[in-house]
């Protein structure tokens, strides 16, 4: 019945998802608008590269949600983070073949957007949204483009995060009577939303080139190299992190004070251990090796946030631009929030 928009759904997730200067392990999500109700969404803790038009995502009714958060009265005293996740999973549509998951946590969002729409976080994008001054370099370089932009200060992910793209799309259709197609989210990443598919990608990869031409990145992302030396140890070869660590001065609390956005927290921080060899990823700062104390799929993961964590931070410095980091206040948010630990917790059950 829905076969077209499936494999489109698939044709967005598989685009981005292979990619890793686009998507990291299980970050970023898709979705697909079934019908006037009906919404399939990227599972919470499976790869965008894992979707087909059978595996990986869950339906809901959207158009419950998007109600949902047009009656908000946030002058009560709710529990809206909590409750606002359990009205999406209670609106979850069994379909028949389709395993019984978890919606993304961002569900909500994907909600009040257009037919398809592309979450992503891409080192490119990352770069201006992990800085200071990234708004007005977005504003200038998208300036005289056909689609509007728009641009969301760091908020928690989740009903938060939800509640102000909806507001941001009432505004931007206000000011510019345009709906907003492309929205960069502070220490996040990337969303990019429209009434067809393949036009979607393509604006996304628009999107991500004209950031790396503006920046004069003109060399090819990092290739990760890693190899398997038995079912708990995996020993990374990629050469630009080999090179970022050797016979660096790296404290122990580096990636504790230099957070970037919640994917990192998800994924890296609690696991590394510099110059020790006690977590599941170990740095020698001397001779730049970097070890893995996990199964691979799970290696792969924080490899690929390793390489984007890096890449970005490098391309922030090297851009001459004001780093912007996370706040305590929101760093606890994310460690404590139990939809991402979820996700955290099916990472090695999924494989590649």
């Amino acid at each position: 019945m829905y076969d077209k928009i499936l494999k489109e759904l698939e044709y967005i997730s598989q685009a981005v998802g292979n990619r890793v200067d686009y998507t990291q392990g299980g970050g970023g999500n898709t979705s697909a608008k079934l019908n006037e109700e009906l919404m399939a969404v990227k599972a919470s803790g499976y790869k965008l590269k894992q979707i087909t038009p059978g595996e990986g995502y869950v339906v809901v009714n959207y158009q419950k949600i998007v109600d949902y958060y047009e009656k908000v009265d946030l002058s009560q005293d709710r529990d809206y983070e909590k409750e606002s996740a359990e009205f999406v999973r209670a609106n979850l549509v069994e379909m028949v073949g389709l395993k019984k998951l978890r919606p993304s946590v961002e569900a909500g969002f994907h909600s009040v957007l257009k037919k398809f729409v592309i979450h992503t976080h891409p080192v490119y994008a990352n770069i201006l949204c992990c800085t200071h001054t990234g708004q007005a370099i977005v504003e200038k370089i998208f300036a005289n483009k056909p689609f509007a932009t728009a641009w969301v200060p760091y908020i928690n992910p989740g009903f938060c995060l939800t509640l102000k793209i909806n507001e941001i799309i009432k505004d931007t259709l206000k000011q510019r009577g345009k709906f907003p197609e492309v929205i960069f989210m502070e220490n996040h990443g990337l969303i990019v939303t429209g009434d067809d598919s393949q036009a979607c990608v393509r604006l996304h990869q628009e999107v991500n080139d004209a950031i790396k031409e503006y920046l004069g990145i003109k060399a090819e992302f990092p290739v990760i190299e890693l190899v398997t030396v038995d079912e708990n140890t995996v020993i990374s070869k990629t050469e630009y992190l080999i090179d970022f660590f050797k016979n660096s001065r790296l404290a122990a609390d580096f990636f504790d004070k230099t957070v970037l956005y919640p994917d990192q927290l998800v994924y890296l921080n609690g696991n590394v251990a510099i110059n020790d060899r006690d977590k599941k990823l170990n740095i020698n700062t001397k001779t730049g090796e970097i070890v893995y104390k996990t199964n691979h799929s799970e290696a792969q993961t924080m490899e690929e946030t390793l390489l984007a964590y890096l890449y970005v931070i490098e391309g922030i410095k090297e851009s001459g631009l004001p780093l912007k980091t996370m706040s305590d206040k929101e760093v606890a948010f994310i460690k404590n929030w139990e939809s991402e630990a979820y996700r955290k917790s099916l990472v090695k059950e999924l494989g590649k």
